[in-house]
C-alpha cells in the first residue's frame, strides 16, 4: 500500500507542477487561429467573413472581431476599417509584421482592446476616428506603437516595450483656421491689406506720365 502511495504521489507531482506552469504563462492561455488581412469598408462589411464573431453593431451588442493571428503582411495592414460609425470591438487579436497592424480611417465607435501588437511599422494608427479607444493592449518592438491623427480618440492602459516610439498624436490644424472667429480675424487682417496694396498701385500709377500725343 505504501509504495503505491510513493508510486502515486511521484506520478502526480510532475504534472501539477506542469499545470501550474501553463497557468501562470498568460501567453499559453490565449489561442488565437490564423486569419488573413481584413478589410471593412462601411457598415455593411461586418460580417464573419472579415472576422466578426458576433454583436450587432449596437452600443450595448457591438460588433467583435476577436481571437485571429493576421500577419505577417510586410507591405500591407493587418485589419483595415473605414467608413463606419458601428460600434465594434477588436479584441484579443495578434497581429504582427505588419506595415500597420490596425488602421481605423474615418470610423466612430470603435474600440482597438486586449490585443498583441509585435513587429509593425505602426501598431495601431487612427485616422479621422471620432469616439474611439486603444485600451489594454502590449505592443512590443514596433517601429511606432499608436498613432493618433486628426481624431477623437483615447489610449490607456496600454503596455509598451521596446517600441522606437510609442505614441505619436500630432498636434491639431492651427486653431485660426479651423474655427469661425479665426476665419473672421484672417479677414480683418487681409483687407485692410489689400485696400493698403490698392491705394500704393493707385498712386504709383497717378505719377506715370501720359504717353506723349
Amino acid at each position: 500500500m505504501a509504495a503505491a502511495v510513493f508510486v502515486a504521489f511521484f506520478a502526480v507531482t510532475p504534472m501539477c507542477f506542469a499545470m501550474s506552469a501553463i497557468s501562470n504563462d498568460s501567453t499559453l492561455s490565449v489561442q488565437w487561429t490564423d486569419h488573413s488581412a481584413i478589410r471593412i469598408i462601411g457598415d455593411d462589411n461586418f460580417t464573419s467573413e472579415n472576422g466578426v464573431v458576433g454583436g450587432s453593431g449596437t452600443k450595448s451588442d457591438p460588433y467583435i472581431i476577436e481571437g485571429w493571428k493576421i500577419g505577417p503582411f510586410l507591405d500591407g495592414t493587418g485589419i483595415f476599417v473605414m467608413n463606419t460609425t458601428a460600434y465594434f470591438s477588436i479584441k484579443d487579436v495578434n497581429v504582427s509584421s505588419c506595415s500597420i497592424g490596425v488602421y481605423l480611417n474615418t470610423v466612430q465607435n470603435g474600440r482597438v482592446e486586449d490585443s498583441v501588437f509585435n513587429d509593425n511599422g505602426v501598431g495601431v494608427a487612427l485616422y479621422g476616428c471620432d469616439s474611439c479607444k486603444v485600451i489594454g493592449n502590449t505592443f512590443t518592438t514596433n517601429g511606432i506603437a499608436i498613432s493618433i491623427n486628426s481624431s477623437d480618440a483615447s489610449q490607456s492602459d496600454n503596455s509598451f516595450i521596446d517600441n522606437d516610439i510609442d505614441v505619436v498624436r500630432p498636434t491639431k490644424k492651427a486653431p485660426w483656421i479651423e474655427t469661425w472667429v479665426g476665419a473672421a480675424l484672417c479677414v480683418s487682417v487681409m483687407i485692410p491689406f489689400a485696400v493698403i496694396l490698392a491705394l500704393l498701385l493707385y498712386f504709383r500709377y497717378q505719377r506715370i506720365p501720359p504717353p506723349p500725343q
